[in-house]
């Protein structure tokens, strides 16, 4: 029997295989499992592990209260670990954010196209996320939308459109 199990620290949307079973077929779905990983990490468009990265460094150095000086809560496990829960649910296909602090303990991921192009959405410990940006012909969108299991579509429609992707 072969179980199919989630990666504990990234899920989705790399799978990972665990054997437990013996025999040729659950030998061939464990190799081939691990050549998808390996082909999917090694694709040049895929910026995950790079904001992921980024989110990692953010979140250390944030990890002590009042990290920039003015009494900024420390960003937690739980705000890192949304942050990155959020980056694997968003479709392929968008382009790339950049992860920084906020002073209110949060990681925010913006989307930067120059002047009057701007998205950033930021995650913290709740199960909702909060966005606000300039979209391109003095089009403003902002607001709170629940973050479960999927990305709110108003997000990802913000994603394309501030980005310029129909």
């Amino acid at each position: 029997m072969t179980v199919l199990a989630p990666d504990s620290r990234r899920a989705i949307p790399t799978i990972r295989a665990q054997t437990v079973g013996a025999g040729e077929a659950a030998l061939l779905v464990s190799a081939i499992l691990r050549d998808v990983a390996m082909h999917q990490s090694a694709r040049p468009s895929d910026w995950r592990p790079l904001v992921l990265t980024e989110i990692e460094e953010v979140a250390r150095e944030c990890a002590t209260a009042n990290w920039d000086g003015h009494g900024a809560p420390a960003i937690s496990e739980r705000t890192r670990a949304n942050a990155e829960r959020f980056i694997f649910t968003l479709p392929a296909g968008l382009p790339q954010p950049s992860a920084g602090p906020t002073p209110r303990g949060h990681i925010a991921l913006t989307w930067d196209f120059g002047p009057g192009r701007v998205l950033t959405i930021s995650i913290g410990e709740a199960d909702s996320v909060a966005y606000a940006g300039i979209l391109g012909n003095g089009v403003r969108r902002h607001g709170v939308e629940p973050f479960r299991d999927d990305v709110a579509k108003v997000l990802v429609e913000s994603i394309r459109e501030v980005a310029g992707i129909s």
